[in-house]
């Protein structure tokens, strides 16, 4: 009886693989709700990008640096760690 026992949790497909097949599915079911969470994100800035002219000034401004027409941008040169006016 106790070969048995001994069998069914340490043989191959026996309780200790099981085991540890139900971490590797908690593993990879929190990865995926991860990857879900960003796909949905993505997907939301995508539609921003296509529909939204103020995000898409936003991104072009703080991203990408541009400005705009009517603007003058002014860059100061840093002297020994301090912004110079």
């Amino acid at each position: 009886m106790g070969a048995i026992l001994v069998m069914i949790v340490y043989s191959d497909n026996g309780f200790n693989d099981w085991r540890s097949l139900c971490k590797d599915v908690q593993r990879l079911e929190a990865a995926n709700q991860e990857l879900d969470l960003a796909n949905r994100e993505l997907a939301r800035t995508i539609e921003r990008l296509k529909t939204d002219m103020g995000y898409i000034e936003h991104v072009a401004r703080h991203e990408l640096g541009m400005a705009a027409d009517n603007e003058i941008v002014f860059r100061f040169k840093e002297i020994s760690g301090r912004e110079t006016l």
